[in-house]
């Protein structure tokens, strides 16, 4: 819906002078409950943030970016425990009654693909939804951009060659590849935020436990979990960077256990590609702030 919602408004703002009609909607409660209709125009169900919806699910959200500066800079901060505490937030709607496991795994894995919109995208705003369905064991949440894609944030890294958007994610995916982190970088590796490239594998990881993680951006999406991978074409082009995860709840040890084995391969495989520099994974990237405070 996420993805839909922000195709259909972006034709609508390129084409204004074209009659968009829509019929079936009255029949769709849940699109309508979860602002899918209103996020692309049309002025019927909830209205996008209007409300924060339920411990069962969160309806179509836009945060702009500088909405996150501007709250980083009155609270003294930097944009990333902005986008900490509304991910945990965003975490605590979808897990409440359940384990702290579930807690840990939802703030990380929304907290990355964030910070990967304010950091590297360019994009002005972030779109979200999400939903919890504990007769499944499953939470599910979408995260959507309009920035600049990956394969044109990848370009800056003069060690990452992509001819196309499939190259460009598949290298996103791997541990220590990045548009800031590089041989030759000037990287304060003190800082715990610093980017290190591991934002996206570590995310991938978690879902791939018997859940799945779907990754879109350009004319090309890769599906991977525990099967292994897909390569999906999208037919046309779209900008910005989409993200689908989905987290088996049954299958969440303690997250730091997790994050320490995840960590441990990456680094192996780090170790094999030309020019990364192999930079320890930032203190954010293996584990919670409250870790690391």
């Amino acid at each position: 819906m996420v993805y839909i919602a922000n195709r259909i408004r972006d034709f609508n703002r390129s084409n204004r002078g074209t009659i968009v009609r829509c019929r079936g909607f009255q029949e769709k409660d849940y699109a309508a409950n979860m602002a899918f209709f209103r996020a692309f125009g049309l002025k019927h169900g909830r209205e996008p943030s209007e409300v924060p919806g339920n411990d069962r699910f969160v309806p179509f959200t836009i945060l702009r970016t500088q909405t996150i500066v501007d709250e980083a800079s009155r609270e003294w901060e930097v944009p990333q425990e902005i986008v900490e505490r509304r991910a945990e937030h965003l975490a605590t709607v979808l897990s409440r009654n359940e384990s702290d496991n579930l807690l840990d795994a939802l703030t990380f894995s929304i907290r990355e693909i964030m910070r990967n919109v304010v950091e590297h995208s360019g994009s002005k705003a972030i779109e979200y939804c999400a939903q919890y369905w504990p007769t499944y064991h499953r939470v599910e949440i979408a995260i959507l951009d309009n920035g600049m894609g990956l394969k044109d944030s990848l370009s800056s890294n003069p060690y990452v060659e992509v001819e196309c958007d499939s190259d460009a994610i598949q290298q996103a995916l791997m541990p220590a590849i990045s548009s800031k982190n590089y041989a030759g970088a000037r990287i304060n590796t003190k800082d715990p935020w610093h980017n290190s490239g591991f934002g996206l594998y570590m995310s991938n990881r978690i879902c791939r436990l018997g859940g799945s993680f779907l990754i879109c951006s350009g004319d090309h999406a890769i599906r991977l979990d525990e099967s292994g991978k897909e390569h999906i074409d999208i037919g046309h082009h779209c900008p910005g960077t989409a993200v689908r995860m989905v987290l088996n709840t049954r299958k969440l040890a303690s997250l730091s256990g997790m994050l320490q084995q995840f960590r441990s391969e990456g680094y192996e495989v780090a170790r094999q590609i030309k020019g990364v520099g192999v930079y320890a994974a930032s203190a954010a990237s293996q584990m919670l702030s409250r870790d690391f405070q």
